[in-house]
């Protein structure tokens, strides 16, 4: 079975599974390839049974996800939203539609997320970095350029999840310009501000497993 092995300062091995399908394994330093080959192999049934197969691509979008609420596509138009129902273009191939629909989230996320960013780093009381950069991640919601830089990403896709989803992601980014790893102090101060993290943080996994589903991480 095919996987990305990284080797950090961790006492146990896991392995992740990503929206896009791939799969990743952290392991211990001084653990050898064999030791975590077992592992994999040993959870292969688990792995097959969460992995999120992918479109085929003959399937048209009936539903696009916006803040956390799901709302339906109406054929015919340019593509825009009009907080009832998507609009799409009639006579696209699925890839056609899904790729619409994301240039659709850059261009509603953009001043979004400046919006987040701004409310954010004045609540947390830290400097507000630059506008951020809306791109299309497809292993991560958001990124910080770390020290010295502080330039923030978010994927485009981050707007399907719900509001306090995007809240989470925004004050783990600003968390990053104080802190440049995932040591006590930096979740100390995630925390401070989202304490239900870790829910939110499985929220997000089963908006990337929903987006995955309808062919965005192809």
């Amino acid at each position: 079975m095919n996987y990305t092995l990284i080797y950090s300062d961790i006492k146990n091995l896991r392995i992740e599974i990503k929206r896009d399908g791939s799969l990743v394994a952290y392991a211990p330093r001084g653990m050898s390839r064999r030791e975590v080959d077992a592992f994999v192999n040993e959870k292969s049934d688990w792995i097959e049974k969460h992995r999120i197969p992918r479109k085929t691509g003959s399937e048209a979008l009936d539903s696009v996800y916006l803040f956390g609420r799901e709302y339906p596509v109406v054929s015919g138009g340019a593509f825009r939203f009009d907080s009832v129902s998507f609009q799409i273009p009639e006579g696209l191939t699925p890839a056609e539609q899904v790729a619409g629909v994301k240039e659709l989230y850059r261009r509603i996320g953009k001043p979004y997320m400046a919006d987040k960013l701004r409310f954010w780093a004045d609540r947390m009381n830290l400097p507000c970095p630059k506008d951020p950069k809306i791109t299309g991640a497809k292993t991560r919601w958001g990124s910080c350029g770390g020290k010295g830089k502080n330039s923030i990403c978010f994927s485009l896709l981050l707007i399907a999840a719900p509001e306090r989803c995007i809240d989470y992601v925004t004050v783990h980014e600003l968390s990053h310009t104080v802190y440049f790893n995932h040591g006590d102090d930096f979740w100390a101060l995630v925390e401070k501000y989202v304490p239900d993290r870790k829910n939110l943080k499985k929220v997000l996994e089963d908006y990337g497993r929903k987006l995955t589903s309808q062919g965005f991480y192809n």
